[in-house]
């Protein structure tokens, strides 16, 4: 049985290192590919390694082993560089023998050597697939193309607007999405209730709650860098709960997979309650209602952050956060 070996970043995962992989799946009985950590940079969004190990695990299913790995010279800007090639060999001995190591570019044949194994350059030209992770990074929307959908759409950050009635949502989430030159996931829920002239089942929590998450993934696809949703799956549980007391645990398990996904920004119940014609509590239910779903993101410990007074305000407030969060995630 022949074995390959496949290492690298891949920030992101794209074209040109899907082939290498395919060509690897193809050569060899049994592929590992090794998933380098990074450290990360002020220059574009962070890749957890664990993203990064999940993208090859999901699209190349084939592979016998993902290997998440520390990068021993993860400070240093010259890691690529040949001369630094035992100190990797060194690193993987605990994967065992290789008999092919594949690779887009010829200055790894040392590390192939020390290793033992066959060096199989592809596509060093880059004339099937003209890319690579830097030109990527500079400007991820615009060569989305040279990613698999899947991968691109986890880069793209879901920003959720929750709160009762008449918390400015609705408006938020457009405004928001003009202003970052992006999508906004419209209410799947608030359409069904207006086609259905003003009432949900039972079963339609579940429905909605489905139907509004594949309506953001699909949306993921063509964002830029955010999609702001105007509610969430969790909103569906609470209404769900608030009008007939239980649910179905299928819309609990939604609920519970998918929190992790958002940003949470729940609308303050600061606005005057405004009756549109589709709204079905008073003031002071809104404001219990309002109060049960606080309690519940604290419960869960899902960190929030309250948007409160003008529109404006609201805006400057999630800019604001969201440029602390990038600040953060690059230290």
């Amino acid at each position: 049985m022949s074995r390959g070996l496949v290492f690298g970043k891949f920030m992101p995962l794209h074209r040109g290192h899907q082939l290498l992989i395919e060509r690897a799946l193809a050569a060899a009985d049994d592929v590992t590919v090794v998933v380098y950590d990074s450290a990360p940079s002020g220059q574009y969004d962070p890749m957890p390694v664990e993203l990064r190990a999940r993208w090859i695990a999901d699209l190349h299913p084939e592979v016998e082993a993902v290997v998440p790995l520390d990068d021993p010279l993860r400070e240093n800007d010259d890691s690529d560089d040949p001369v630094h090639a035992e100190t990797y060999a060194r690193d993987l001995e605990f994967l065992g023998r290789f008999d092919r190591v594949f690779t887009s570019e010829a200055r790894y044949q040392r590390f192939a050597s020390l290793i033992g194994a066959e060096h199989v350059v592809v596509d060093e030209a880059r004339e099937l697939v003209p890319i690579s992770g830097t030109t990527i990074r500079e400007a991820l929307y615009e060569h989305r193309s040279w990613l698999d959908p899947r991968v691109y759409a986890s880069l793209v950050r879901k920003m959720a607007l929750v709160g009762t009635e008449s918390t400015g949502k609705t408006t938020l989430a457009r405004l928001l999405a003009e202003r970052h030159e992006t999508l906004w996931a419209h209410e799947y829920g608030r359409e069904l209730w207006i086609e259905q002239g003003g009432g949900v089942t039972f079963g339609d929590y579940l429905k909605i709650a489905r139907a509004q998450h594949q309506r953001e993934e699909r949306m993921r696809r063509d964002a830029r860098r955010f999609l702001f949703c105007d509610t969430t799956p969790w909103t569906t549980l609470h209404w769900c709960l608030r009008s007939h007391g239980t649910a179905d645990p299928r819309l609990g398990n939604i609920v519970d997979r998918t929190m992790g996904e958002y940003a949470w920004f729940v609308c303050d119940d600061d606005f005057p309650w405004a009756q549109d014609g589709w709204r079905v509590m008073g003031d002071g239910e809104a404001r219990r209602f309002q109060q049960l779903q606080l309690d519940d993101l604290e419960a869960r410990g899902v960190p929030y952050e309250v948007l409160s007074g003008t529109i404006e305000e609201r805006l400057e407030t999630v800019a604001a956060k969201l440029q602390q969060r990038s600040t953060e995630q690059v230290k």
